[in-house]
């Protein structure tokens, strides 16, 4: 993975929290928080992490923030999420709100359509798993990688749809995937963490992969890094 930036964490995550975010790059350093990340990745990969009371999963970014408490020593951790006074005079919670439905989201849609377009400065897409048949073609190989659910979705988003979810063809550079290859296809607990452009081709997704690494190679390279820090310490 390139040089961590507060941009690139944020982007991965999909986590607005920004401020919070660069506190921990700049308290924690770029490898611990490089670390932290490999952990979170790998974390959603297996299924997720739940809250406390089990009522939904947590986002990449709730995640992510958990294992820093978790892993930051108590200095850190103070600095990074002091206590909170508490609140005088708080609003007692009003009735259960309504739930967004997909027949609004619809005419919303629809009268959005005539407002001016945000920009998205960045698009990109994250898929963890493990790729099927791979076929090669010129300098890139093209396989085929199935979507699951997500858990239970923030409050306040209208129920997924009964439709199955997306398949993605995904395309690699052929020196990406060479990097990578004898590990996923050697070790069946391997998973490929794949970053690139998605797109629709037709009635196809596709996935133009910018980045492809191993989650098995992560850890052996992180593992490696601690080790020579450990025997760099006096």
């Amino acid at each position: 993975m390139d040089v961590l930036t507060v941009d690139k964490l944020a982007e991965v995550l999909q986590e607005s929290n920004v401020p919070l975010l660069t506190q921990v790059l700049r308290i924690l350093g770029p490898d611990r928080t490089t670390a932290i990340l490999a952990d979170t990745l790998a974390c959603e990969a297996n299924g997720g992490m739940w809250t406390k009371d089990r009522t939904r999963r947590r986002t990449p970014g709730g995640v992510f923030f958990q294992l820093v408490k978790q892993q930051a020593t108590r200095q850190e951790r103070q600095r990074l999420f002091p206590q909170l006074a508490p609140q005088q005079g708080r609003p007692q919670p009003q009735g259960p709100a309504t739930v967004l439905t997909w027949n609004e989201v619809q005419t919303l849609t629809q009268a959005l359509a005539t407002a001016p377009t945000g920009e998205a400065r960045t698009m990109k897409l994250t898929l963890i798993g493990r790729p099927g048949k791979v076929e090669t073609r010129g300098q890139a190989v093209v396989f085929r990688m199935q979507g699951k659910a997500p858990g239970p979705l923030p409050k306040g988003l209208p129920p997924l749809p009964n439709a199955p979810a997306l398949t993605w063809t995904v395309m690699v550079a052929l020196r990406q995937w060479n990097r990578v290859k004898d590990s996923v296809t050697g070790n069946p607990e391997d998973q490929l963490i794949i970053e690139g452009y998605p797109l629709m081709q037709g009635t196809q997704h596709v996935l133009m992969a910018q980045s492809c690494v191993s989650m098995v190679q992560q850890r052996a390279q992180k593992q490696a890094q601690q080790q020579r820090q450990a025997e760099t310490m006096p």
